[in-house]
């Protein structure tokens, strides 16, 4: 039986020992080290299976580990433990690739959990890599063994000899077999073009008939009843509203506003979702929150933003208004009606993996801003929140 190898970092020697003590007990083979230098070190010249490393550490702290156990050893999985435990930290560790995250105080049981859940995950990740290793060895050694058909022979899918099909067929039929198995129907040589004086026009009916039309070119006379038809159609200048709706947008706008003008569209009629929206923003923002007040005070904020706010009361509505509209970052409460937050930022992330989605919740916990994240949340931020905060969160997803 292999052993895993775990390498706990703490400045906390009483620490270091108590974790040693009880992951001993599990089987494991456990090393310690007192700082980040060391650590690296020791890593450098062993192998290990798991990290478990504190956040606050001096000189170099446990999410610098964290980065450059990442950078440079990938599969090398790191959980963080910290007495400073706080969502900001839970979802930047999680960020940059900590395969858990456990406050201080915890339990042994606790610590043998999470330490069992990573290593089992990575045990199940690498199996399956290595059976993926071997299909693709068995798939080559299996095209390899299969006989390239040989130039008499129709096809891999229809082996059969050209010169046996002949004999009940014909040597066109079999000529014109492709690779679908199924004989090819050429396609007729279009009639060459001639000039026909009588359409005055590039012409193949010459060629066909032998002779020119009689009388008024028919391809001629069809152009001028299109015409016709067409001019009949009132002219649209670049002031008037629509075709449907020819008003002068200047005459309009003395009497409706500017508000109303910017909202109409081909529909003749003004969109609702536009009134009164800023039609210099930069940004389109999506905000789904069954509270009307949270929308709201979102939409005041974002605006002062250069965002143009748009509103989802329930997840059907924000789903819809997604098809029809593209956004550039989209607030997510987490409690909703029917089918919760997390459920829809599942199905944003995998439908519109490029819009950023910050979760807010009066519901906050560490372990839902690690979920959340995991599932590619962009930021994690819990209510009340203030306008600076909403605007801070705001310009990190928009540059992101």
């Amino acid at each position: 039986m292999i052993t895993e190898k775990i390498l706990i970092v703490d400045d906390e020697q009483t620490v270091c020992n108590s974790v040693k003590k009880i992951l001993s007990r599990k089987g494991y083979a456990v090393d310690d080290s007192l700082n980040v230098e060391d650590a690296i070190n020791k890593i450098d010249k062993s192998s290990y299976d798991l990290v478990i490393t504190d956040l606050m550490m001096p000189k170099t702290s446990g999410m610098e580990l964290l980065e450059i156990v990442k950078e440079n050893y990938p599969e090398l999985d790191v959980i963080m433990i910290t007495g400073y435990a706080s969502i900001d930290s839970a979802v930047q560790a999680t960020k940059l690739g900590a395969a858990d995250y456990l406050p201080k105080p915890f339990t042994p049981d606790e610590l043998a959990e999470v330490t069992e859940k990573v290593l089992y995950k990575k045990k199940v990740t690498t199996e399956k890599k290595e059976e993926k290793k071997d299909d693709n060895k068995e798939v080559k050694n299996i095209k390899g063994k299969i006989e390239q058909p040989s130039d008499d022979i129709v096809d891999v899918d229809m082996p059969f000899k050209r010169s046996d099909l002949e004999k009940p067929t014909s040597k066109e039929y079999v000529e014109s077999l492709s690779r679908s198995d199924v004989p090819t129907v050429k396609r007729q040589k279009k009639a060459e073009m001639v000039y026909c004086f009588t359409g005055d026009r590039m012409c193949r009916r010459p060629v066909i008939e032998g002779k020119e039309c009689e009388g008024e070119c028919p391809i001629a006379k069809k152009e001028r009843e299109r015409a016709q038809k067409y001019a009949m159609i009132a002219s649209v200048t670049k002031d008037t509203i629509d075709v449907d709706l020819p008003f002068d947008i200047h005459e309009v706008e003395k009497v409706t506003g500017f508000d109303y003008i910017s909202c109409l569209g081909g529909s003749d009629l003004p969109r609702a979702a536009l009134y009164g929206r800023n039609v210099n923003a930069k940004h389109s923002v999506l905000v789904v929150d069954d509270e009307p007040i949270v929308c709201h005070s979102l939409r005041k904020i974002l605006n002062k933003q250069s965002c143009n706010v748009e509103e989802a009361f329930d997840v059907e509505a924000a789903l819809q208004k997604m098809k029809l509209n593209k956004y550039d970052l989209i607030f997510l409460d987490l409690k909703m009606p029917k089918t919760n937050g997390m459920e829809l930022l599942k199905s944003v992330k995998k439908q519109y993996p490029d819009i950023p989605v910050v979760m807010i919740t009066g519901y906050a916990s560490i372990d839902k801003a690690i979920e959340a994240t995991r599932l590619g949340a962009f930021q994690f931020i819990p209510k009340p929140f203030t306008p600076d905060e909403l605007k801070q969160v705001t310009v990190e997803a928009l540059a992101a």
